[in-house]
């Protein structure tokens, strides 16, 4: 029994698994203020040159790890060029009178927009109170079913007519032509230096999708959307939109609901027993997919 449940878990990881790892860019302290004195090295980060985001793929992530500095009043940190100007899409950064709070690891995606910026005018990291003490790139191969990548800003507070009030990044079009019960999944990160961080799966009127409503969160999440009917119909009459706050959109994949063939045919009695993908007993209150007498199953 132990060995034949050894197999079915295994059998589960190794159709889940994608391969990720993180590849050091650069490493140090380096301590980063712009109370510094004009002409301090330490008044910038500027240890990626020019030459290195030429060599970077459109669509590559970056992770920089920023440390506080506890004697600092206040935290915040800048994506600029060499100028100061802020690199596309962070322009929120600039914008923003909230800093972070805790040592703080940030996802930088490398988009087309900002490889031109950066040829153009370079890379630096501006602010106060905190050091750089790791970046790395994320090398993995790439994801089945991504449909969207970038980081897109999200806040309802922007005035109206702000192309960041919202992400509408997959169009009704695409959701004809998904498969009921096939699930969406949506890659959210929060943006630390905002107050809050809220998302809201609606129309492009504001009206929330079947099932849905607002949702606070205090960390990077994954929405997974499963789509019915319901949700397919009011997409095609009203459109697909995410509303929120504080957040940046970063990925959009489709998973389709498939039962891998590999353990269909595995007999095994759990007695009741719930277990989720990594083979972890469950209690009935779990949300998502399990596994109850060999078969998989979605639990909402």
């Amino acid at each position: 029994m132990k060995r034949i449940y050894s197999v079915l878990v295994l059998a589960i990881v190794a159709l889940m698994s994608l391969s990720a790892a993180e590849r050091d860019l650069w490493t140090g302290s380096w301590s980063v203020s712009w109370d510094y004195p004009e002409g301090d090295e330490h008044r910038e980060w500027k240890q990626l040159g020019q030459s290195d985001f030429a060599a970077m793929e459109a669509g590559s992530t970056l992770y920089f790890y920023f440390e506080i500095e506890t004697e600092a009043a206040y935290h915040k940190y800048n994506f600029d060029n060499y100028g100061w100007t802020a690199l596309p899409g962070h322009e929120a950064e600039h914008d923003s009178d909230f800093g972070f709070g805790e040592n703080t690891k940030v996802t930088f995606v490398v988009t087309q927009d900002i490889k031109d910026a950066i040829a153009e005018g370079g890379f630096a990291i501006h602010g106060h109170g905190f050091e750089v003490v790791r970046v790395t790139l994320l090398e993995e191969e790439p994801a089945e079913g991504v449909i969207w990548s970038g980081n897109w800003y999200v806040s309802w507070e922007l005035p109206d007519g702000n192309e960041h009030k919202e992400w509408k990044g997959i169009t009704p079009d695409d959701f004809a032509a998904f498969n009921v019960n096939d699930t969406l999944c949506l890659s959210l990160e929060i943006v630390p230096t905002d107050e809050y961080h809220s998302y809201k799966l609606d129309d492009y009127g504001w009206n929330a999708l079947p099932g849905q409503a607002q949702v606070d969160i205090t960390a990077n999440t994954e929405v997974r959307l499963v789509i019915t009917d319901a949700i397919k119909n009011a997409v095609a009459t009203g459109g697909f939109a995410l509303h929120g706050h504080g957040i940046n959109i970063v990925q959009a994949r489709l998973a389709a609901m498939v039962t891998p063939t590999a353990i269909e045919n595995i007999s095994i009695r759990s007695n009741g027993i719930r277990y989720n993908l990594l083979g972890q007993p469950v209690g009935e209150d779990y949300k998502g997919i399990v596994i109850l007498n060999g078969h998989k199953m979605i639990v909402r």
